[in-house]
């Protein structure tokens, strides 16, 4: 059991971006007493999350963690994304995280212009490490787990497939510069990208909490439509095993929007389905909307499978459920007992112990 203010909040960092006890409690150490862990950036690293979230919210591999992300470790100028090692079962040789994010990552122009990739975004191998920036900027997201040369080697594979289809590297034929047909993306208004990138890039910098629910089988997202009002509306569906069903995904929402570490989101609806039988739906569905004038709006399908539909799934490849048994992240009862006074200091610490766990 965490006893201290300083193992706490190490606890809360850890469950929200999944990032290893230890160097949790290291960042705790090393920030100033109640400052925020998980800090919202300018708006040029916002616009780069968000458009690394678009292009990473539906994977096209197979992978343990929701979207194959081990953790994330969030800082004011920069976002580290630990991407999990390629999985020994796979059955296609091209299922391979470097190949997946060197062709949904990079940008591409088709013949009429469009751009496949996040525009303006350049790669570099910097310190043995694979680092994302955007031109013209100093944001950057840095993605860990990832070898060098296998990266170059990838890049240079997509390249060419990506040739046959007709698509011109943006970043290849000028790399230091804005190519042509992504100069209408240097605009951060394009099709309300930019006012809901606080809510995109907030989902990316807490992706640890979708493994509260219990075990993940399955994570993808996707754009499902531009408010009226502005912003735009994602839709994720963490489908996962062995959760705690209502009290899973409420606890999830409530964590999403805890003060000082959640997002400044209000729920619109909820219609959980936990009560049903086996053979009912397994679907809960929770829909937020942000708070003080942020357009967009998170619509959450948690999905607990359960009797048949599970033994489905654990049979059809038993050493992929295996391993993801163990990547649930169990939440200890005094964050319920937090979230219940609303995210405030929990009281049972020493009096003047805890100054403020946010």
């Amino acid at each position: 059991m965490k006893t201290t203010a300083v193992e706490r909040r190490a606890e809360l960092l850890r469950l929200y971006t999944g990032l290893p006890w230890q160097s949790a409690r290291r960042r705790v150490e090393a920030a100033a007493p109640g400052s925020l862990l998980i800090p919202q950036p300018d708006a040029d690293q916002l616009l780069l999350e968000a458009r690394v979230m678009a292009a990473l919210a539906w994977r096209r591999i197979t992978t343990l963690h929701p979207w194959g992300i081990e953790h994330v470790d969030p800082r004011f100028d920069r976002l580290l994304i630990r991407f999990e090692a390629d999985s020994v079962e796979r059955r296609d040789p091209d299922e391979t995280q470097a190949l997946d994010l060197a062709e949904v990552l990079l940008p591409r122009a088709d013949e009429y212009g469009d751009i496949k990739g996040v525009p303006g975004a350049r790669t570099h191998v910097d310190g043995g490490q694979v680092v994302l920036r955007m031109l013209d900027t100093s944001a950057s997201v840095t993605l860990l787990g990832l070898d060098p040369d296998e990266w170059l080697r990838a890049v240079d594979v997509q390249d060419q497939q990506m040739g046959t289809y007709g698509m011109t590297p943006c970043h290849r034929e000028l790399p230091a510069r804005w190519h042509p047909a992504e100069r209408p993306y240097r605009r951060p208004g394009r099709r309300g990208t930019a006012v809901s990138a606080w809510l995109t890039s907030g989902l990316l910098r807490r992706v640890g909490l979708i493994r509260t629910l219990g075990v993940p089988l399955a994570m993808t997202g996707w754009l499902g439509h531009h408010e009226r009002g502005g912003g735009e509306r994602w839709i994720i569906d963490p489908t996962f095993a062995e959760g705690s069903g209502a009290t899973g995904h409420r606890r999830l929402m409530a964590l999403l929007a805890a003060p000082g570490w959640g997002l400044p989101v209000t729920p619109l609806d909820d219609h959980c389905n936990c009560h049903l039988p086996l053979g009912y739906s397994d679907q809960c569905t929770t829909v937020t909307a942000g708070l003080a004038e942020r357009p967009g709006v998170l619509e959450v399908r948690a999905i607990e499978r359960r009797g048949d539909r599970l033994k489905r799934i654990q049979e059809h490849r038993p050493a992929i459920y295996a391993a993801r048994q163990q990547l649930a992240l169990p939440v200890p009862a005094w964050v319920d007992r937090w979230l219940e006074r609303g995210g405030s200091p929990v009281p049972d610490l020493p009096v003047g112990a805890v100054t403020s766990l946010r």
